[in-house]
C-alpha cells in the first residue's frame, strides 16, 4: 500500500483544504483496515472515479 507521504502527495493534485486532508487521511486508515480484494477494488473505484470527465 501507499506510505502517508506518498498519498499525501497525490491528494496535493486537488487542492485540498484541511478538512479534505483530514477526511482523505481517515479514508485511507479505513481502507487499509480491510482485506486485500475489497481494499484493491476500492482503490480501482476511486481511480476511474477520478479519470472521469465529470472529475476533469
Amino acid at each position: 500500500m501507499d506510505t502517508p507521504s506518498s498519498y499525501e502527495a497525490a491528494m496535493e493534485l486537488f487542492s485540498p483544504d484541511q478538512d479534505m486532508r483530514e477526511a482523505g487521511a481517515q479514508l485511507k486508515k479505513l481502507v487499509d483496515t480491510l482485506p486485500q480484494k475489497p481494499r484493491e477494488s476500492i482503490i480501482k473505484l476511486m481511480e476511474k472515479i477520478a479519470q472521469s470527465s465529470l472529475c476533469n
